[in-house]
């Protein structure tokens, strides 16, 4: 079997390191057709165009934590301390662990996750409903943005 195209394969882990956010903006933009009222369907707009400014800036923090494995040659150093420091969410969560299997790492990185306790079905970001919740953050949403890294 010949090996995938280059392009080809970039658009795969594209979207291996951001389906989360781009499968939540396809859900809003179902979602705005299911209920005639305006104020629904442009609430679901702006929610789908927040999720794909998500899935860019998660791709960008895949390409910088690739570089950071590849540069330690595993998840040791400056690249663990990027990937700890992307755990909080789901959507960072995922271009972490894509961006570790992709330099051939994935399984460490898995065994990381699962014992910082986070399970397949931990989808909110930590303390989402708390006091100290994220979504009451600036620093959060310039994350979600990509003004921020």
């Amino acid at each position: 079997m010949q090996p995938l195209p280059t392009p080809f394969r970039r658009a795969l882990w594209y979207l291996r390191s951001t389906w989360p956010p781009l499968v939540l903006a396809l859900v809003c933009l179902l979602a705005s057709l299911l209920h005639a009222s305006l104020w629904w369907g442009v609430a679901c707009g702006v929610g789908a165009l927040l999720l794909i400014a998500d899935s860019l800036a998660r791709h960008r923090e895949f390409r910088a934590l690739r570089h950071s494995v590849r540069a330690a040659c595993g998840l040791t150093g400056e690249a663990l301390a990027r990937f700890r420091a992307a755990r909080s969410t789901w959507c960072s969560r995922r271009a972490a662990i894509a961006a570790a299997q992709a330099e051939g790492f994935g399984l460490d990185a898995r065994a990381l996750v699962a014992g910082w306790g986070y399970k397949p079905w931990h989808v909110f970001p930590d303390r989402a409903f708390t006091i100290n919740s994220p979504f009451l953050r600036l620093a959060f949403w310039q994350s979600v943005l990509g003004l921020r890294r």
